[in-house]
């Protein structure tokens, strides 16, 4: 039986995950009976100071799949520290499967799938430095608004081109000689104007900010600028 290690990288802790429930989508699909399946959760693996177990349990995949959110265009920062630290755990081991697979699944709030290219090359650059098989990302645009209103009748094109899109990386991970795919990229169709899809979005910061003591004005500030 095959290793599948399914990585999820969101930052949040206590809150429900849209990374995370992407992955769990993803590896509803995968058959139980040809693969074991391995949850890893990178912000508890810090806390929890179980590095080096979570570690092992890549080492032995055949099969990663990395689920994260778009922060900044890019990765979340712990993502890139777990990453980085896991390529040195490989390194002074000696010990490169080239023969795992490795996915992403990337997802932001712009309702803009291939905002989230970036992420995906990054994750592909990873791969090529650990000699692993990078395969295809699934990009999804408007995440959490695909988690959301799943059941909308307006979303149901682009849930199900989610589903098709796990469903063809199930059948990728299972295949033994399986030819390149490119990236699927997911946008979510709204029934409202992207000008309001946008205004909505800065709401949310706002109240947010609120809830943590802030002023609106305070969303603004560049702390990092320097004086002229």
């Amino acid at each position: 039986m095959k290793d599948v290690v399914l990585v999820s990288a969101s930052p949040k802790l206590n809150e429900r995950s849209t990374s995370k429930e992407f992955l769990e989508m993803a590896g509803s699909r995968i058959n139980s009976d040809l693969f074991s399946k391995t949850f890893i959760d990178v912000r508890k693996s810090f806390l929890t100071h179980s590095l080096a177990e979570d570690f092992a349990a890549l080492a032995r995949a055949d099969v990663i799949i990395i689920s994260f959110p778009l922060y900044y265009f890019c990765l979340p920062g712990m993502l890139t520290r777990f990453l980085v630290d896991y390529q040195t755990y490989c390194t002074a081991r000696g010990k490169l499967n080239k023969q795992v697979k490795v996915y992403a699944i990337v997802n932001c709030g712009f309702p803009e799938p291939e905002i989230n290219l970036e992420a995906v090359r990054v994750i592909q650059s990873f791969s090529r430095h650990l000699n692993a098989e990078f395969r295809f990302g699934v990009l999804i645009g408007g995440g959490s608004m695909m988690v959301a209103a799943k059941e909308a009748p307006f979303m149901k094109k682009a849930v199900q081109k989610l589903n098709s899109a796990f469903a063809s990386m199930a059948a990728d991970i299972q295949a033994e000689n399986s030819t390149m795919m490119e990236s699927i990229y997911i946008e979510a169709k709204y029934p409202f104007s992207r000008p309001l899809y946008y205004f909505m979005g800065g709401r949310g910061w706002i109240t947010m900010a609120r809830k943590n003591g802030l002023k609106k004005k305070e969303l603004y500030r560049k702390p990092y600028r320097m004086n002229e």
